[in-house]
Order: structure tokens, then C-alpha cells, then sequence
């Protein structure tokens, strides 16, 4: 049994003596505890950066599909291979993608070029939790932009 520490605590009046084994593991509860918090807040922040990455490589991509050819939209799917990583079935639908864009511009077929963006990006919002499924696949090609002629009636529609 464990000895006795002469240490005197004042409670309401009282005194009472502490053992060695109750201070042991309050000391050590309590650097546990600690220690378990630590561990789980860098868990959790690290999975909360990571996805913060994986938003901001998606955005990057869907901005950025406007202009295939665009550094904005290249630099993308140069980050996908790494940002998405964990995910073998974003990985597979960029391996998919990747050798298409490899064919001959002689036997290149947009659609299945198409296709395979479609299902890679399908694979990226899956894998970072966007919902899409009322969202038609045209959708995801589509590129939305305003004529500047259009902006520039609509100003002066404005003025008069």
C-alpha cells in the first residue's frame, strides 16, 4: 500500500491526509489528458488542412476549365496527382484522363476526352464531399462567361 504524504489540505475546515497513490494518478490523469487533447486537435486540424487544400485544388480546376490550355487550369491537375493522393479513385480517373490527352490530336476524341474530365472531376467532388447528383454532366463542361458587347449595352441601358 502507498505511503502517506503529510500534506494538509483545508477544505471547508477539515484536514485530511493524501496518499501517494491519489496525488501518482491525478498528476498523471491530468498529463494524460492533456496529452490526448493535443494529439486530437493536431488530428483534427491536419484533416481540416488537408481538406482546405483539396478545395482549393478543385476550385483551381472548375475556375480554370474555361481555358484547358491556361496555367491556372494546368497547375490544377498538376496538384491533383499530389493533393489528392489518398484517393485511389481520383487518381485512377486522372491516370484515365492523362492518357487521353497522350492520344494522337489525329485519333483524339473530345467526347471521350469530355468524358474522362467529367468523371475526374465527379471523382474530386465525391472525395471532398460536394454534392452533385441533380447537377446534369453538361454542367460540368459548361463554361459561364458574359460578352463583353452584352456589359457594355447594359451600361449604357443603365445611364440613359
Amino acid at each position: 500500500m502507498g505511503s502517506v504524504i503529510n500534506v494538509r489540505l483545508k477544505f471547508q475546515g477539515e484536514i485530511e491526509s493524501v496518499n501517494t497513490e491519489t496525488v501518482v494518478v491525478a498528476v498523471l490523469s491530468s498529463l494524460l489528458s492533456g496529452l490526448i487533447g493535443v494529439l486530437l486537435s493536431f488530428f483534427f486540424y491536419q484533416r481540416l488542412e488537408r481538406r482546405k487544400l483539396k478545395m482549393d485544388t478543385a476550385r483551381k480546376l472548375f475556375g480554370g476549365k474555361h481555358n484547358l490550355a491556361g496555367r491556372e487550369f494546368q497547375d490544377a491537375l498538376n496538384e491533383v496527382m499530389v493533393v489528392f493522393s489518398d484517393s485511389k479513385e481520383v487518381i485512377a480517373a486522372m491516370e484515365e484522363f492523362w492518357t487521353i490527352l497522350q492520344s494522337p490530336k489525329a485519333t483524339l476524341s473530345t467526347e471521350v476526352a469530355n468524358d474522362k474530365l467529367v468523371k475526374l472531376m465527379k471523382a474530386i467532388c465525391r472525395n471532398i464531399g460536394i454534392k452533385y447528383k441533380t447537377l446534369p454532366d453538361a454542367y460540368f463542361l459548361r463554361c459561364f462567361s458574359v460578352d463583353e458587347g452584352w456589359v457594355k449595352h447594359q451600361r449604357n441601358h443603365q445611364t440613359k
